[in-house]
């Protein structure tokens, strides 16, 4: 597993991650989300003992990032956003020369024959590596990753760059691996994270600014109940006046204005089971007619964008 206690990091008067905490239980696949410069890639570093911290510790299986590094490294395996692969190398010549690295001894060709199955790489085994498509290039990061069968896994942006099909066998692998470790991957793509998670850190200047499963953070956000209604009218102007009356309206999130008297509204709401039959009434009571009208769930984009005012960059 893995345990994050009061981890700080300064850059010299820089504060790159505030005293952050959490923990991964084994089973686990927990996202890293945050908007350009939150502190992801930094807290990655600290994690994989590229970086020391300047506060604070983490411990993976028990061991500290500080005082057992090396210990630290033999159990996790790490995929960059960009793959450490020897181009000049083949496939095959680069797992075995991974397998070396990671001194594999009797079980080399059972884990060698294993992550070459599970990443899809047996058509390209003798390809050079610079002649590799981007999303086979991160199948043999990925399969280096776990070529030693570690117990937690550090992924950092793993679908960069692959097309849908290829995002789609990644995530796929990752969800599998996902059952029997821990797992903790930083990403900006929000449906990545809806996709392949069980858990997100949503991280903004340093700091974790929600945790927990889309739902859980939902529930802790007040008046995010968003309600899309489509309005026929004679008078636009007035319909806005209708709207602004609402006494549970807390916003006008979205507006368009179509032909044929057509408004499509995306109205946020205080959360209240009767906040539909409230806009029902306003529009007979001031003549508007109601087209359709549902009620939205939150998402994982509308807590991201609330709580960090980004549609989420890479950081």
């Amino acid at each position: 597993m893995i345990e994050v206690k009061n981890l700080g990091k300064k850059y010299g008067s820089f504060e790159a991650v505030k005293d952050v905490s959490f923990s991964i239980d084994k089973g686990e696949i927990v996202g890293l989300l945050g908007p350009n410069g939150a502190g992801k890639t930094t807290i990655m570093k600290i994690l994989t003992c590229y970086h020391y911290p300047s506060s604070g510790t983490a411990f993976l299986n028990g061991s500290s990032v500080v005082e057992n590094a090396l210990e630290v490294k033999r159990s996790i395996g790490y995929l960059p956003e960009n793959a450490p692969l020897y181009t000049d190398l083949n496939v095959a010549e680069y797992l075995d020369f991974i397998a070396d690295s990671r001194e594999l001894g009797e079980a080399r060709s059972e884990k060698m024959d294993k992550v070459i199955d599970e990443c899809g790489l047996a058509e390209v085994l003798y390809k050079p590596i610079d002649k590799l498509s981007k999303g086979y290039k991160q199948r043999v990061g990925l399969a280096q990753a776990i070529m030693h069968d570690p117990s937690i896994l550090i992924l950092d942006e793993p679908t960069t760059g692959l097309d849908p099909n290829q995002i789609m066998e990644i995530r796929n692998l990752i969800r599998k691996l996902g059952k029997e470790k821990t797992v903790i991957l930083s990403t900006h793509i929000l449906q990545e994270v809806e996709a392949v998670c069980h858990r997100v850190l949503i991280l903004n200047e340093g700091n974790i600014i929600a945790r927990g499963t889309t739902e859980e953070i939902g529930r802790e956000l007040k008046g995010d109940t968003i309600f899309l209604v489509s309005f026929k009218t004679n008078n636009p102007g007035a319909l806005d006046k209708s709207l602004a009356s609402l006494s549970l309206l807390k916003s006008v999130v979205a507006r368009e204005e179509k032909a044929g008297g057509i408004v499509n509204v995306h109205l946020s709401v205080n959360q209240d089971s009767e906040a539909g039959e409230s806009i029902f009434d306003m529009a007979v009571r001031d003549g508007h007619k109601i087209l359709s009208m549902y009620k939205r769930s939150i998402s994982l984009e509308d807590i991201f964008v609330k709580l960090t005012g980004e549609g989420g960059s890479n950081g």
